[in-house]
């Protein structure tokens, strides 16, 4: 069954607890609310440690994915202070190859336009 069901941003710690042995947690934000939250679990079968560093890998996996996505598909996102906003630009869709070559094109007809 499904614990948690949510966006996260940034994982900034992910660790087994040092009072309980079978008890692990992991702070991160939120990507809805933007609120640091920490997420506290108690293994049913397994001890702590095991868990966190299966959860901890995951995570890491999740980050690798989407750094390259974001380097492939060209998004990038950008912070306001001011408004505590991010703003995404580009798209994760993926284009098929006759709607690349179109872009292609429009691309290197731009320079003569100028």
């Amino acid at each position: 069954d499904l614990i948690v069901d949510q966006t996260i941003e940034k994982v900034s710690f992910c660790a087994p607890d040092r009072n309980f042995d079978r008890a692990f947690s992991y702070i991160c934000r939120d990507g809805t609310t933007r609120r640091w939250i920490c997420h506290c679990f108690m293994a049913v079968k397994d001890t702590g440690e095991r868990l966190s560093h299966a959860v901890g890998c995951a995570f890491a996996a999740c980050l690798e994915r989407k750094q390259k996505r974001e380097k492939e598909c060209g998004v990038t996102a950008t912070f306001d202070a001011s408004r505590t906003t991010f703003t995404r630009e580009g798209s994760f869709r993926v284009t098929t190859a006759t709607e690349q070559a179109e872009r292609e094109e429009i691309l290197r007809q731009m320079p003569d336009a100028k």
